[in-house]
């Protein structure tokens, strides 16, 4: 039985999604880039911003005119929205965040399978492992707590467990992702905590990095920078959640945190990984937000030593303090978000020419006719000549030449 998937939003979703096809391969069914000759389909939703639910609409009214296969939906826009969608698209299957738990148990149910092959689809090197859920933090602009709950992280012995099988398959780097990674452990008795669970997957032979996500910076310590540091298989890239580089939104926001400390917490990572691709998540159009803060991050930005930023615009999400206050024009906020992404593509440009020449580690993500393309350890894309045999294998990659802000060229180094 056949199966086809897309998913919307956050590196969880994309870690569930993972997940679910791993487990449903196991269980014998096949994965397939056709939705037309799937026998059913699954969609993981985001709601996190009023623009990824407009998309998710669209794709749903998409599939639901143009495909007779059934669909199971599952997700935030689930959570959300369960019986409008339950009323609109009566022929399809809906969970939410808490019944998603047990997602394959349930299409096992709806489309039983006999078949006693494992399929393990097209061959992939990079795997998104999810350890942590829901988030304890009231941002007065988030509605992920509403969706998601409080915050549940996933002991260590069974991420560890899912880690060595993910190795067994070929994966050689694993991504760490969760709603807040930061706060991984905390709920748990006796408390576990991030730093020791990087240590314990970097015992895994066959695991080659360990890439973390999107990092709160409530969470990060100077002792935990340095003895990250010390874990050699530790990619040299860091995503962090910091939301905005004004104090005044920071405070509007209520997100506990002030750009000082952004700016040490990076100065710190710099200090150990002196190389390491550094990025944020930054929220422009905050209601309140004036001319005067917009130009405080966009100066934080510019003078911090972030490598690159991820733009979004602020949405306002029902259930939520910020949805309640007084909205800026659109026009004011797609002109600060276009200006911020200006500084933003020179910022990532200058820091791939740093590496303009270098050689570097990396994992080779795709094999296709035209080309191949490989990931480094810093978090550089690579396109180099088409290759063979290097699947599921570390590699040497020298950067030739920079194509854009988002794609190098360059040339596998045989050893």
């Amino acid at each position: 039985m056949k199966f086809y998937v897309d998913y919307f939003g956050c590196r969880s979703n994309q870690a569930e999604m993972q997940e679910w096809i791993i487990d449903l391969e196991d269980a014998g069914y096949q994965l397939t880039s056709n939705a037309e000759e799937a026998d059913f389909g699954i969609i993981n939703t985001c709601s996190v911003t009023e623009r990824a639910e407009k998309d998710i609409y669209k794709f749903i009214n998409r599939v639901y005119q143009h495909t007779t296969i059934p669909w199971v939906i599952t997700g935030c826009t689930v959570s959300k929205e369960k019986e409008k969608l339950q009323e609109r698209y009566k022929n399809y299957f809906f969970f939410n965040n808490k019944e998603k738990v047990n997602l394959v148990d349930h299409i096992k149910t709806l489309f039983p399978s006999d078949e006693n092959i494992i399929y393990h689809s097209a061959f992939r090197s990079r795997i998104f492992l999810k350890i942590h859920d829901g988030c304890n933090f009231r941002c007065s602009y988030c509605i992920v707590p509403l969706l998601r709950g409080k915050s549940v992280s996933i002991p260590t012995k069974e991420v560890i467990k899912r880690a060595r099988y993910y190795a067994s398959l070929g994966y050689r780097e694993i991504v760490l992702t969760g709603i807040n990674l930061s706060s991984y452990g905390y709920d748990l008795f006796p408390r576990e905590n991030l730093l020791d669970l990087v240590k314990e997957i970097s015992k895994i032979k066959r695991v080659d990095f360990i890439r973390l996500s999107s990092l709160d910076p409530r969470y990060i310590k100077y002792s935990f920078v340095k003895e990250l540091s010390y874990i050699e298989k530790v990619a040299d890239s860091f995503h962090f959640s910091f939301q905005n580089g004004s104090n005044t939104i920071l405070k509007l926001m209520k997100r506990g945190s002030r750009v000082e400390e952004y700016m040490k917490i990076l100065e710190q990572f710099h200090f150990f990984f002196p190389e390491a691709n550094m990025g944020a998540d930054i929220l422009l159009g905050f209601p309140g937000e004036t001319d005067k803060e917009f130009r405080e991050t966009l100066n934080f930005v510019s003078e911090s030593r972030l490598t690159y930023t991820h733009i979004f615009p602020f949405s306002p999400r029902e259930g939520t303090k910020a949805a309640l206050l007084e909205q800026i024009p659109q026009n004011i906020v797609q002109k600060r978000v276009s200006e911020l992404r200006e500084v933003n593509k020179i910022k990532r440009l200058n820091y791939k020419e740093r590496f303009k020449d270098r050689m570097l580690p990396g994992i080779l993500t795709e094999e296709d006719p035209a080309y191949s393309l490989v990931v480094t350890r810093n978090y550089l894309s690579v396109r180099v000549p088409p290759v063979k045999g290097y699947k599921k294998k570390r590699v040497n990659v020298r950067v030739d030449r920079i194509l854009n802000e988002n794609m190098c060229e360059g040339t596998i180094i045989k050893k």
